[in-house]
């Protein structure tokens, strides 16, 4: 009988097994059974992971039933790392199948693990993922689950913190600017003036600095510590190092900074950089020029002309579920430089690049894991495989920091990250990207005035954005979601407020509307909103066998107005999966930021043949709250265990989801018992449609009544159900809880709309199951 294994053993093979799958991690970085490696800590750990510029990750391990591994790998957290002060903030407590030890044949690379991780989060406290169980995976989800690991939430906090406070002491100083100036840095940026200028103007002058600061000390780079406190920033001084640094490379980040630099007063200017120069050294030491997904996560949060341009992005954790999903569909040798390079990966409206730089840490992970360097990549996915779209030059520059701040150092030619032209110009009506539904290039415009962002300004000129019909591996996006309606409040002076953004006028919001209609594909749908154009832009580009993937509306589901394009992916794509959340609130639902409305993912791949396929629903619990239980929900997901109906979408129990479904096909089903079939019609052929709430209260004469809150006490002359209340609405019979009120002049006509049209039955306005629990109910007279 062959001696048992030692774990001593088995962790030396363990840490062997990691370093194939990581270029940075060696026999310096990843350490097995290193003494001292702890400072003032009894026992050494089991195996230290130190890569540079990420928090140190320690893994304890013991074979099952590891009764202890918990205990050990909590004594952990917060050790400090001997050699260089670092605090680890995240472990893994891994349990080691008992075949590593009495089996000769078992080896670790083949080997399944039992494994769970603690971590410290931005409030310093720990938790554990998951909370109860065991996670299963090979050495390649060990590896996963250190790299989620090593980046510090504590950190991420910290740094977003400093950054918005920089962002807005920053923009407040340039709002004592000359009016001059701010008209100035306004077109600049493609915009009126106002504060949303100024932090957009704000947040690209910190970037540049934070870049600065990441790639400061390579060839040909100026150092940053002449630009640093207590030195005073001279503007001449900046123009000229960022200038020295556009002859090396870098064009997309540095040459918009520097055009905002430009028209600052010189007396000035100093005061206002000064607050910027002073945050560098404070986001260092929070890691954030290493840390790439630090200034995404905060500028997002800077754009105040959301209602209209619905620049809502998506977040970092619901980023990463939906690229794992899709990137986990590409039929790629991810051990081929080459295979890997030559992807198309297209995202037409990339915001602030939260999408496009997911699918690029999932490629080059996927890459790392099959002994690749993923620096081998960088260049030529920056200038050949990523083409990401945005009508706001500060988002684009964005886009292109996050995306090349993976590997600063390395340099490269073009990029395909374009600001695209929005409303009347010189060269005639532009929509954004939405001007490719009708062609193969479309003209590009940059903060600069140059004809498109690119590596290095020799090759600025002349470029076009490229996206040609049928070319592209995969399309991922969150597209706006505005319609080109005004029947919200909000809205109601503005003639087409999906083209308002940038404050364009009536008249162009008018030939804005007119060029859509003349592109119109099959899911478009004007009450559905420019998402469903958004959608037939990415089935045009897409080729056979390409990867749709959207963050869309929750209405997507089962709203008329997505009828065609659900019919769209029903005929042309294969494996169309529909990816909601069962939880309570709309910003529970969301997959993005301050949407305050249920949104869901939607993944298919593009059939080569047209069939008629079927679209399935996968629910979560919960939205992931972090890039680490992304990846793991990514990884769980199998597309077998969807379920059949689109419905389903958003809910968590199947007896729920059969219910809903049967009751479509006239069965009503409860669990453990007989479905019981009754005749279904629609309501339309019992009774008349009574009126819109516009046709009630509406402005402008439109409708008689002015509908208010009743007050208690007071008996409505004109009740009303108005408001919905979720906690009321949990019977079929609902109190009415308002007082709709003739208007002045107006009482014959409210007497004789209330004689046509009042009702016991009424009917949810924009039925949503978070809130609602009754599409119709009753009052009681």
């Amino acid at each position: 009988m062959p001696p048992r294994r030692t774990e001593p053993s088995v962790n030396t093979d363990l840490a062997a097994s990691l370093r194939n799958r990581h270029p940075q991690w060696n026999h310096k970085t990843v350490a097995a059974e290193s003494t001292r490696a702890l400072r003032e800590h009894g026992k050494r750990p089991d195996i230290l992971v130190d890569t540079p510029g990420r928090q140190p990750v320690c893994i304890e391990t013991e074979f099952a039933p590891a009764r202890t591994v918990e205990a050990d790998a909590q004594a952990r957290l917060r050790a400090i790392v001997e050699d260089n002060g670092e605090r680890i903030e995240g472990v893994l407590a891994v349990m080691l199948p008992e075949t590593l030890a009495t089996d000769s044949a078992a080896d670790v690379e083949t080997s399944r693990f039992r494994y769970a991780a603690l971590q410290l989060g931005a409030d310093g406290q720990p938790s554990r993922f998951p909370e109860q169980q065991w996670l299963e995976g090979g050495v390649d989800d060990l590896a996963d689950a250190i790299e989620h690991l090593s980046l510090s939430e504590k950190r991420l906090a910290e740094g977003a913190q400093v950054l918005e406070r920089v962002v807005r002491e920053t923009a407040g100083r340039l709002s004592a600017a000359p009016p001059g100036v701010l008209g100035e840095l306004a077109l600049k940026l493609h915009q009126l003036p106002g504060e949303q200028t100024l932090r957009m103007a704000a947040a690209i002058l910190v970037s540049a600095f934070v870049f600065h600061a990441a790639i400061d000390g390579q060839p040909g780079i100026p150092r940053i510590q002449p630009l640093l406190p207590p030195k005073r920033i001279r503007q001449s001084k900046l123009l000229a190092i960022w200038n020295d640094i556009l002859k090396v490379n870098y064009w997309p980040i540095f040459s918009i900074a520097r055009d905002l630099l430009h028209p600052l007063p010189v007396g000035s200017a100093p005061d206002i950089l000064k607050p910027v120069a002073q945050s560098v050294e404070a986001l260092a030491d929070v890691g954030a020029t290493t840390y790439h997904d630090l200034c995404g996560r905060m500028f997002q949060t800077l754009i105040s002309d959301r209602k209209f341009l619905a620049t809502f992005y998506t977040l970092p954790a619901s980023a990463a579920l939906l690229a794992e999903l899709a990137v986990g569909r590409l039929n790629t040798d991810w051990g081929d430089a080459n295979a890997i390079g030559k992807l198309q990966i297209g995202d037409f409206a990339c915001g602030t690049g939260a999408l496009l730089a997911a699918v690029q840490r999932a490629i080059y992970r996927r890459f790392r894991r099959r002994g690749g360097d993923d620096a081998q990549l960088h260049p030529q996915m920056l200038e050949q495989a990523f083409a990401g779209l945005d009508i706001m030059p500060a988002a684009a520059h964005l886009t292109c920091s996050m995306l090349s701040a993976a590997h600063p150092s390395l340099g490269y030619g073009r990029s395909r990250i374009h600001t695209m032209p929005y409303g009347l110009q010189k060269t005639g009506v532009h929509i954004g990207a939405l001007d490719l539904l009708a062609a193969n290039y479309s003209e590009s415009l940059f903060g600069t005035g140059q004809a498109t962002m690119a590596g290095t300004e020799e090759k600025v000129s002349g470029r076009m954005a490229e996206a040609p019909d049928g070319s592209f591996d995969l399309v991922i996006m969150n597209p706006p979601f505005t319609r080109p309606t005004n029947h919200e409040a909000s809205h109601a002076d503005v003639p087409v407020p999906s083209f308002a953004g940038f404050d364009t006028s009536a008249d162009e919001q008018r030939h804005m509307a007119k060029a859509l209609k003349k592109s119109k594909g099959a899911a478009s749908d004007g009450n559905a909103g420019l998402a469903s154009n958004f959608l037939d832009l990415a089935h045009a580009k897409l080729r056979d066998g390409g990867v749709l993937a959207l963050v869309l509306p929750q209405p997507f589901v089962g709203g008329g107005a997505w009828r065609k394009a659900r019919n769209l992916l029903r005929e042309d794509y294969r494996d169309v999966v529909c990816v909601g959340i069962a939880a309570h609130g709309q910003h529970d639902r969301a997959f993005s930021a301050d949407t305050g409305m249920a949104e869901c993912l939607v993944l298919a791949t593009k059939a080569a043949k047209r069939g008629g396929g079927g679209i399935s629903s996968w629910t979560l619990p919960s939205r992931p709250d972090s890039l680490f239980k992304a990846a793991i929900e990514a990884k769980q997901f199998n597309i077998e265990n969807t379920r059949p109906h689109i419905s389903a979408a958003g809910i968590l129990h199947d007896a729920l989801a059969r219910a809903a479904a049967g009751l479509a096909e006239g069965k009503l089903e409860f669990p453990r018992k007989a479905a019981a079939k009754f005749p279904v019609t629609q309501l339309n052929a019992l009774a008349q449609r009574g009126l819109v709430h516009r046709d009630i209260n509406g402005g402008g004469g439109r409708g008689p009544f002015e509908v208010r809150q009743q007050r208690a006490g007071y008996v409505a002359e004109y009740p009303a159900l108005w408001s919905h209340a979720a906690a009321k609405e949990r019977r079929l019979v609902v109190q009415p809880d308002s007082a709709a009120e003739p208007r002045d002049g107006d009482e014959q006509r409210a007497m004789e709309r209330w004689r046509k049209t009042a009702s016991r039955l009424h009917s949810s306005l924009d039925f949503q199951l978070n809130s609602q629990s009754l599409a119709m109910c009753l009052t009681p007279e």
